[in-house]
């Protein structure tokens, strides 16, 4: 279904060649070396994405085969994360009571689930136990309760006691400390058992949209280009993946959400966040 990414491990010739000159040409010659360099008939153009400089436009490209491969499925998920993966469980546990054929595919671009989940959290359980009430009989990886809480303020020095009022989220009474890209992980697994697909490796590069606007799935993204934004031997095109719905969770301010907020003019007329709280959380064991 998804094609196999291949790697070049070609060595660049060109470096060699002007690691060469540098050496030979240390005395007046260096400067017509320089001068030669700096033409465009001998350096290539530089870019590092087509949308810099398009492949239709770049002769490097000419008779290069851009067709991609398309797949169909009920719901596409961008992003194997603690969303992503619990909205993945809940649908396929809502289909299979109900007795209904229901394909969902998550796409993650980390080698595999939870690798690019950044580790330590403190969790609070009331959503898990609702999505999975057994997930201690499971061997979820929650193991350390919280058994305390202080809140500070860090000088130079000294620490400033604060107290903590009722209410408040610095209060993780009955919380659990953890790796949350175990816990992702395990995540993973358990959706598996419900017989979502996962396909990690694979990064949604591009939102594809249907002639009416709507959102029609995501591409993911090519490999084989090299660093001057040509294509090596290699290339392979990416896949399309079509669906029904496609869910984004790819985390804060995502590379497709950009393209979401700029297609639908998402941030036109609003006051979107621009600014960022300066806590420390500290868990210990």
């Amino acid at each position: 279904m998804f094609p196999t990414c291949r790697v070049s491990l070609q060595a660049r010739p060109s470096v060699r060649a002007l690691r060469a000159l540098r050496v030979e040409h240390r005395t007046s010659q260096l400067g017509s070396v320089r001068l030669r360099s700096s033409s465009p008939a001998v350096v290539p153009r530089i870019t590092t994405h087509y949308t810099v400089y398009p492949r239709d436009k770049d002769p490097r490209w000419e008779g290069v085969e851009m067709e991609r491969f398309a797949d169909e499925a009920d719901v596409v998920i961008v992003g194997g994360g603690p969303a992503g993966l619990s909205a993945a469980i809940r649908l396929k546990q809502l289909a299979n009571e109900q007795g209904t054929e229901l394909r969902v595919c998550v796409v993650e671009k980390a080698s595999q689930i939870g690798a690019h989940t950044l580790s330590g959290a403190c969790l609070e359980p009331s959503a898990l136990n609702e999505l999975i009430p057994d997930w201690k009989e499971r061997g979820a990886p929650l193991n350390t309760p919280v058994t305390e809480d202080k809140f500070g303020i860090l000088t130079k020095k000294f620490k400033i006691p604060v107290p903590i009022l009722p209410g408040l989220p610095m209060n993780n009474h009955g919380n659990y400390i953890v790796r949350l890209g175990h816990f992702v992980r395990w995540l993973g697994e358990q959706a598996e058992e419900l017989g979502v697909e996962l396909y990690p490796g694979y990064a949604a590069a591009e939102v594809l949209f249907h002639e009416d606007g709507s959102v029609k799935g995501i591409a993911t993204n090519d490999v084989g280009i090299a660093k001057d934004g040509s294509p090596k031997d290699v290339f392979e095109r990416g896949m399309e993946l079509h669906a029904k719905v496609t869910l984004f969770g790819e985390g804060c301010h995502g590379h497709l959400a950009k393209q979401l907020y700029k297609h639908f003019n998402l941030r036109e007329n609003c006051e979107p966040q621009t600014y960022a709280i300066g806590l420390k959380e500290v868990t210990c064991y």
